[in-house]
């Protein structure tokens, strides 16, 4: 966690590695910092550990342990959050998404510039801007 202050945080939260990883990279590629967990548990441990507050939260409402990680978040400081949309996702009371990011087929082609205009969007739609 070597980004300067000011840079907004965004915690990615899903259990396939290659999209939490994928995500990260086009986030960080657009100044932002992101942080990767594979898990709810592993995410609380990561947020607690660096003392980071998130701004953004990418999520998987499916996961073991995402409704005490929105919990124990939101008494902080209440961070935008998305869903990953995909089979086991589904809704969790009491938390209304701002945007829903549909999860990449395995069979489809993944194109770098559409990905980035998905996230771009997804920024927009909750009020920050490309950083850089």
């Amino acid at each position: 966690m070597n980004e300067p202050p000011g840079v907004p945080k965004i915690l990615i939260v899903d259990d396939d590695v290659g999209l939490v990883w994928w995500l990260g990279e086009l986030f960080h590629e657009a100044g932002y910092q992101s942080l990767p967990a594979l898990g709810g548990r592993q995410a609380l441990a990561l947020v607690r550990r660096n003392r980071a507050d998130v701004d953004l939260l990418i999520v998987n409402p499916g996961l073991s342990g995402v409704p005490g990680l929105i919990e124990t978040l939101s008494r902080r400081r209440s961070p935008k959050v998305v869903f990953i949309a995909g089979p086991r996702a589904g809704a969790i009371p009491g938390v209304h998404p701002v945007a829903t990011l549909e999860r990449p087929s395995g069979w489809e082609p993944i194109s770098r510039f559409e990905w980035r205009q998905k996230l771009q969007g997804i920024l927009k739609a909750v009020g920050f801007r490309a950083a850089s």
